[in-house]
């Protein structure tokens, strides 16, 4: 087992799985007449790319907690022609006929723009992160114009395991933890120290609560966001894909909790395909939540 951990999204986001769940949730809501969008926790910019596929002349603003994600989201953004500035200004540059993309550092649930600034607001792959949802979509309804868009996906939410496939994931942590398990025999064995185990290091993260659709439009209801259209996607994560979710140190994280990173990481990486087999599965199907709402 290696000792690299991926702290960002990145190797997974470039999948063809990853890819295409996200280009089904962005093709959901038509997005052509959008003149501004909010990517919030824009992550490796794999979303902003879409959105703006969706409407190139559009002018885009992302947000993400991580300073390591802004710079994979402009590297991207670049790569597509497009300049990149920082912070939270609206612009309405062009530059080589292309508008200018906006990114900053900074949370999804404190968002220090106007009221009513954007048409178009998405958060991808991480609504289930954010410790007060209610604030959190709130926020989202403010920064909207009337009849604004809010868009998310999310494969955390009450339904998003098939029947049947929670013996995959027993079997990935059991088979990863059986690994860190024989290397820290093997280090014992060769006089150096365990690998250790602290207990109740867990984030918090991933402990909120699952919410169902329902649940979820209700909320949205509640600030004036009235759902529209909902979706549940089925994505199928072959070993390679799973092992690289599992690479992902804010997962691996979580589910070898109280393991260091770097072995949980690793250990996960390695388990992946063997827990297919295991279970009996050939790859790891995973329901999406895609919810698309309007402001009124």
């Amino acid at each position: 087992m290696t000792s690299h951990v991926n702290t960002t999204y990145e190797p997974f986001s470039a999948e063809p799985e990853y890819v295409a769940a996200n280009r089904g949730f962005v093709g959901l809501q038509p997005l052509t007449h959008v003149r501004r969008f909010l990517d919030l926790a824009c992550g490796a910019g794999v979303v902003s790319e879409l959105l703006l596929e969706q409407s190139p002349h559009a002018h885009l603003n992302g947000v993400d907690y991580d300073p390591v994600q802004v710079d994979l989201s402009t590297a991207r953004l670049q790569r597509l022609g497009r300049e990149v500035r920082y912070g939270f200004e609206l612009t309405n540059d062009l530059v080589d006929g292309k508008s200018v993309v906006t990114l900053a550092v900074g949370s999804a649930d404190q968002l220090p723009f106007p009221d009513q600034s954007f048409d178009c607001v998405t958060i991808a792959n991480a609504i289930h992160l954010l410790p007060d949802k209610p604030q959190f979509l709130a926020g989202v309804a403010r920064v909207l114009r009337p009849g604004g868009l809010f868009g998310f996906n999310s494969a955390f939410y009450a339904g998003s395991m098939p029947p049947g496939t929670d013996r995959i994931y027993m079997d990935w942590i059991r088979i990863a933890s059986e690994l860190i398990q024989a290397k820290s025999d093997g280090l014992v064995a060769a006089g150096k120290p365990p690998i250790k185990r602290v207990r109740g290091a867990n984030r918090g993260a991933f402990k909120n609560r699952w919410y169902t659709p329902a649940e979820w439009s209700q909320m949205l209801c509640d600030v004036g966001l009235q759902t529209h259209a909902t979706n549940e996607r089925v994505v199928d994560l072959n070993g390679r894909a799973l092992g690289l979710v599992g690479a992902y140190g804010g997962l691996a994280e979580v589910l070898m909790s109280g393991f260091p990173i770097e072995e949980a990481a690793a250990a996960l990486e390695q388990a992946a395909e063997p827990a297919l087999a295991a279970a009996g599965f050939a790859s790891a199907p995973r329901n999406y939540l895609e919810i698309w709402a309007t402001r009124a």
